[in-house]
């Protein structure tokens, strides 16, 4: 039956109705029914005979439906109400007959989306730290938010399916004025708004970027890198404008890992991995640069005790540039550090570049260039024996990157890079007691990686955030370690090359107003000459808006580890790592997996910051190095490598005070590092090389006056159960000159306690419209004095040594200065 013959038929049955001389007809029934997954068509045909109505439909409108309806004595009016209920049919009455027409289907009204970019008005650079609200002018019951993001890290936003009225966008970051402005959406409309921020005169800038490159410098004392909890400091993952970097660390830690005067953005991160990070099981610190100003030629320059700096930075045309210099060096001002012990040896040289563009509003692209080169050098005299210690390693990097939204809730980013690392150690032995082994004995290593990298943002709404990517690496490593070098076997490592690819996805998800989670897994797979490995690593992370300014969050991830630093012991354990060597069948990839819980609350309107978190870290597959003394030297590194598991536990503390004309923090860790292998000591667990029991570190920034500063940085770790000295190239028992030093473990020593002690004095002033600043630091002798001796011994006709470190005092304190000035 067509439709116009069903609504023609319904037309005639209701005039012959209004015909009809009868006037009263019998009572309608009332039914009480349950159906259950009943097909629409039997359904209408039992409400027919229950209550002797003729029912009219399209036979195509019923079809495939199915009902499940209950009621309890229920008229016909109710009862086609339940049995059509979810579905898209409606009925019309007409006397003794329902006619069954399809609802009519209401337009959804057509929804708006902003994006754009935000910048800092001076510097041109993304402001990636800020809340964008859009609130509704009309407020329906007391709800006036209507959307809220935060920019990426390139200072992108979107604001999706925005209905149509009035709004207010609001913009605030810390450091800059509010930016306020009202909006109205008619609808259907697809808005390029880039927002510019003004910058605030709040004199708590200059001390949060103080602490982004304290943060870089290693509280660790004689470290490799930056101290992360949880890891081996070797195993953390430095990122420089998205260039892994492999070791841009320095010796003793006075020198930060990177020169503040190119860094624009800080992200240290060790809890809650995203799934975009990978490739080490430590912690990771990401670190963009700056662009450079738009406004004209600027820069800054100084020279000190410790070393001198120059950055320059400007618009080049559509572009702009930014280039910075550092040369550190052993401080002068302080020859008589000579008497106390040997100054250290801070040669480091380090060159930053970066070249960037707007294409269009939504657009932009740049690349970026470093290179690092730090040296370190020792010499031990013996009567008629010497050995002289000669170390170097080097990093190169460059990056070309394209960001871009390429739809109001799409942006995409698209880069590659290459990243070098090289390495030459030389070590000398001569004297008449050296006899044959006096001579020259040399290592190399080097590496080099070519990677490229793509990535997706889909701001979907306003619950949810998806972020999606990929990345492909070949990697090329080769080198030969002598036994002198490693101290514990030869390695040789040919120039054999291997691929690693990542995908990875995920949601950031606001399941409620104060409840955000973010939700993603990380998919690799390596291959190289060794063997073939694959890993799936999941990730989580929570936070959960208590009330207030406090919050709770909890997170968990996995990591797996394809390429291995070689976690040396003795007198180069606390060196940077020497090389890297690819996981094989043998070397199998290391798994690690974290959970942490923590809560933060911000009492005083922002002035006091309180956290406390936990953290427990497992490692499977944890590469340690074993030499048994009694065993003859082994042939390869293979020979001595152990696999087995890590565990790190601890419970960290922190108050931190932000505003006012007093700032500081101070924080307390309470940690366990351990290390198990079914090898050694009996499979039983002992404390790791970088386990610290206690740990407090304080920081304060006094600002008395105008142009007057005054910092304090202490920390104060302790050494448990501290096995003092380290064997290198352990004798026979049976050799007096080292009696008691036989037996000693490679693996059973930790690293000494720590007591760092800085006072520094600062002064702003203005020197014809230069704006300067003098700097007086007064420092304990961690970093800069040596901490090494050396002992040499002859036995037998061979020369053995041993490598001590020296228990340096809190006090007395040095001096070192520094003068600076911006233009």
């Amino acid at each position: 039956m067509t439709r116009a013959a069903t609504y023609f038929a319904s037309a005639l049955l209701v005039a012959v109705s209004l015909c009809a001389t009868v006037e009263a007809q019998e009572a309608v029934p009332r039914q009480s029914f349950r159906l259950a997954g009943v097909s629409l068509r039997s359904a209408l045909d039992s409400l027919m005979q229950w209550y002797r109505v003729s029912v009219i439909y399209l036979d195509a409108d019923v079809a495939e439906l199915f009902v499940t309806a209950e009621c309890e004595k229920c008229g016909l009016e109710d009862a086609l109400d339940r049995v059509l209920s979810g579905h898209a049919l409606t009925w019309i009455r007409t006397g003794q007959q329902v006619i069954l027409v399809k609802r009519p289907v209401r337009a959804a009204p057509p929804m708006a989306s902003i994006s754009g970019s935000v910048t800092d008005r001076l510097t041109g650079e993304a402001v990636d730290a800020a809340n964008i609200k859009l609130e509704s002018m009309e407020g329906v019951d007391g709800e006036s938010l209507k959307r809220w993001c935060q920019p990426n890290e390139y200072g992108y936003y979107a604001l999706p399916r925005i209905p149509r009225g009035s709004y207010t966008l609001e913009v605030r970051a810390v450091g800059y004025e509010p930016f306020r402005d009202t909006v109205t959406v008619e609808g259907g409309e697809a808005w390029m708004r880039d927002i510019v921020v003004d910058p605030a005169e709040i004199r708590m800038q200059e001390v949060m970027v103080e602490a982004a490159r304290t943060a870089l410098v290693p509280a660790e004392g004689y470290a490799r890198g930056t101290f992360i909890r949880a890891a081996p400091t070797d195993q953390n993952q430095y990122i420089l404008d998205g260039v892994r970097i492999y070791n841009p660390t320095h010796f003793g830690g006075v020198l930060s890992t990177f020169n503040g005067d190119a860094l624009n953005e800080v992200d240290v991160n060790r809890n809650g991995l995203p799934p975009s990070y990978g490739g080490r099981i430590g912690g990771f610190l990401d670190l963009s640069m700056r662009n450079g100003s738009r406004q004209g030629l600027a820069g800054g320059a100084g020279t000190g005790s410790l070393g001198s700096h120059i950055a320059l930075e400007g618009p080049l045309g559509p572009m702009t540039f930014l280039v910075s210099w550092r040369r550190g060096y052993p401080d002068p001002a302080v020859p008589f550090l000579e008497s106390y012990g040997t100054p250290s040896p801070l040669g480091t040289t380090e060159v930053i570049g970066k070249l960037s563009a707007r294409i269009s509003s939504s657009q932009q692209v740049s690349v970026s260039g470093y290179a690092g080169r730090d040296a370190y050098s020792s010499r031990t005299v013996e009567p008629d024996l010497q050995l002289s210690n000669n170390f170097s390693w080097e990093n190169r990097a460059f990056s070309a990157r394209w960001a871009g939204l390429v739809s109001p809730s799409l942006f995409l980013t698209g880069s590659a890079a290459y990243a070098g690392y090289g390495l030459d150690l030389e070590h000398i032995l001569s004297g008449t007691a050296a006899g044959p082994q006096a001579g020259r004995t040399a290592s190399d290593f080097s590496i080099d990686d070519i990677s490229v990298r793509a990535q997706a943002e889909h701001f979907y709404d306003d619950r949810h955030t998806l972020r999606g990517g990929l990345e492909l690496a070949y990697r090329k490593a080769g080198g030969a370690i002598q036994e002198f070098s490693t101290l514990l076997a030869p390695v040789t490592l040919a120039d054999a090359g291997s691929w690693e690819l990542a995908v990875y996805l995920q949601d950031q998800w606001a399941i409620l107003p104060d409840v955000v989670a973010g939700i993603g897994v990380r998919a690799t797979s390596y291959s190289g000459p060794g063997g073939s490995f694959s890993g799936i690593d999941p990730r989580f992370s929570l936070a959960v808006g208590l009330g207030g300014d406090a919050r709770l969050y909890a997170s968990f991830s996995s990591i797996n580890q394809y390429l291995h630093g070689y976690r040396s012991s003795g007198f180069f354990l606390i060196y940077p790592p020497m090389f890297w060597y690819p996981s094989t069948d043998t070397a199998r990839p290391s798994t690690a997996m974290q959970a942490s819980l923590g809560i933060q609350a911000s009492p005083g309107e922002g002035r006091y910051v309180l956290s406390a978190g936990t953290f427990y870290r497992v490692t499977r597959n944890l590469h340690g190095f074993y030499l048994e003394p009694a065993s003859q030297q082994p042939a390869t590194l293979n020979d001595v490598l152990r696999s087995g598991s890590g565990y790190s536990y601890g419970l960290e503390l922190e108050v931190r005070k932000q505003l006012g004309i007093v700032r500081g923090s101070i924080s307390y860790t309470l940690a366990w590092a351990e290390e198990q292998y079914d090898e050694i000591r009996g499979g039983e667990r002992f404390a790791s090389q970088f386990d610290r029991r206690h740990e407090v570190q304080a920081a304060l920034m006094w600002t008395p006056a105008e142009g007057w500063g005054i910092g304090a940085l202490c920390v104060l770790a302790s050494d448990d159960n501290f096995e003092t000295g380290y064997t290198v190239a352990p004798p026979a028992a049976t050799d007096p000159t080292f009696e008691g030093l036989a037996a000693v473990d490679v693996n059973g020593g930790r690293l000494p306690g720590f007591q760092r002690l800085e006072v520094e004095f600062l002064r702003t002033f203005t020197v014809d419209r230069f704006a300067c600043q003098a700097s007086l630091k007064l420092m304990n002798a961690y970093g800069l004095v040596d901490p090494f001796a050396l002992d040499l011994r002859t036995s037998g006709g061979s020369v053995t040594w041993r490598a001590r470190v020296q228990d340096l005092d809190f006090l007395p304190l040095f001096p070192s200065f520094t003068l600076s000035v911006r233009f």
